[in-house]
């Protein structure tokens, strides 16, 4: 037997005459958490994918426990002992955690019908073997559970046939912090039971938590190859960038919440959030932190015409308005970057331009025509504004790496010409040096007298760019944090 799960060497992939991989080489070892990393559209996500038989490399050679393989689609990898979590489940919401073990196989079966009990047994075994037998309900439907245990019962799925060689996509994206310990959990038990396992993620500070060894893609390149107990995380960031990334704190504004707000909320409630009262000022950045649940998503739901409000006003240069729609909320200048950019934010197969003129449609039409040069001169400003990674506006939104699809997101609202921009989570699935380019578009941004209201799962992220941080919990502002604060002080206000 190999001491390698997996050797692929030399591994090479074209898309349209575009190299993507250039002679790629990568080791799993058996019984090892791998993390590979990279900047987005570093090649992660093209390697893993011909690892998993969903594209068919060029040239180069793949080895599974020391045997030759030539993959021709994931079924061939699932037959080789191979898994992959991507990171959009793909559970079914209505069935039970037993019957979504085992959606894809069926293997247990009484006559023509599934023999229900027996895969209940099976699913009970594998979630014993998770260590999250306790956890989790086998009986409850999907839908009713956590994301976090959603992600778990998407790995017994992965694992339900007899999967040797596991692929997690971004697992712990979504997750709570709570959650993301109990995941980690089970990574170090599929880890103690043999389980060889691909780590991909944007959270750096996890792969010196669990994984063992690291690979450093750049540019469709291997650029470094180290054990974790031998990496710091600025080595780790400057392989993935190719530069030093700034350390710095971002600079806050000072003395801005003097004056007419630009928005105010006055006592607003919705069905979901109550007696809600905050200010924005020109310029200003105003932090939103509390706990996934707190009620912080619902906020810029109301603010942007999503969510009916029940009582309360909002205002607008000291003007009360009334926004019942996002199509209101634009005309009133008001943007919003939505958490989940892929289900909410792009329509994924349409271009990059459609994408980015779709809040301004009726502004570029004349009769019944778009101006097709205006909305491309639109399409190409804020690509080259924005540093977007894109063949051209006509590429199709959805092969753009997650964090240029974000990208697309901002210039969808900057193009709107909006006055305040409401960003939800906006560095949340992106590289290090995507996040920092968004963050620095953020602060162009309320530099030129506009206003921002950032909600933010990483809270170093409000404590380095707000002077201003709103604490909500269970629906509700409880607090109002201004000048300096640190994280850990932050953390103990949401609880």
């Amino acid at each position: 037997m190999s001491a390698y799960a997996v050797q692929a060497e030399g591994i090479n992939i074209s898309f349209n005459g575009v190299q993507v991989l250039h002679n790629v080489d990568f080791q799993l070892k058996e019984g090892e958490v791998h993390s590979i990393v990279g900047t987005n559209g570093a090649g992660k996500s093209t390697l893993v994918k011909i690892l998993n038989g969903v594209y068919r490399r060029d040239s180069g050679e793949i080895r599974i426990f020391g045997q030759p393989v030539h993959f021709n689609s994931p079924d061939d990898a699932r037959k080789a002992g191979i898994a992959m979590v991507f990171q959009d489940l793909s559970l079914s919401p209505t069935l039970t955690v037993a019957q979504n073990i085992f959606l894809s196989t069926h293997p247990f079966r009484k006559g023509i019908f599934i023999d229900d009990h027996k895969t209940a047994q099976k699913s009970a075994e594998l979630l014993a073997f998770l260590g999250m037998e306790e956890e989790i309900d086998l009986h409850k439907r999907v839908e009713e559970l956590t994301t976090g245990q959603k992600q778990i019962v998407e790995i017994a799925k992965a694992l339900a046939n007899n999967s040797k060689i596991l692929i997690l996509d971004e697992p712990t994206a979504s997750l709570s912090n709570r959650e993301v310990e109990k995941l980690l959990g089970v990574i170090k038990v599929l880890k103690g039971r043999g389980i060889s396992i691909i780590f991909i993620t944007h959270s750096l500070h996890d792969i010196f938590r669990i994984c063992d060894r690291v690979t450093v893609l750049r540019d469709g390149r291997v650029v470094l190859v180290e054990e974790v107990e031998k990496l710091d995380l600025k080595r780790l960031v400057t392989s993935m960038t190719g530069t030093e990334i700034d350390s710095e704190k971002w600079e806050k504004q000072q003395d801005v919440r003097t004056g007419t707000p630009l928005l105010e909320l006055k006592d607003v409630s919705t069905s979901r959030i109550r007696d809600v009262s905050l200010k924005v000022f020109p310029g200003e950045i105003v932090g939103i932190a509390g706990l996934r649940g707190s009620g912080r998503s619902e906020l810029l739901q109301a603010i942007y015409g999503l969510d009916r409000l029940v009582r309360g006003e909002i205002y607008l240069d000291n003007q009360p308005v009334r926004i019942s729609s996002p199509t209101q909320a634009i005309e009133q200048g008001i943007a919003l970057v939505p958490e989940n950019r892929r289900e909410q934010g792009l329509v994924l197969d349409f271009s990059v331009e459609e994408n980015m003129i779709m809040p301004i449609f009726q502004r570029l039409t004349s009769g019944l025509r778009v101006s097709a040069a205006r909305s491309r001169s639109i399409a190409e400003k804020f690509i080259d504004l924005l540093d977007i990674k894109t063949r051209g506006p006509e590429q199709v939104v959805r092969y753009l790496s997650g964090g240029n699809q974000q990208k697309v997101v901002v210039a969808k609202c900057l193009a709107s010409q909006a006055r305040i921009l409401l960003l939800d989570d906006p560095t949340f699935g992106i590289d290090v040096q995507a996040k920092q380019e968004i963050m620095r578009i953020m602060q162009d941004f309320a530099a030129q007298g506009n206003g921002v209201i950032l909600v933010s799962s990483q809270l170093e992220e409000l404590v380095d760019v707000c002077a201003s941080i709103y604490i909500m919990k269970q629906g509700t502002i409880t607090n109002l944090v201004t000048g300096e604060v640190s994280k850990d002080e932050l953390l103990y206000m949401i609880q």
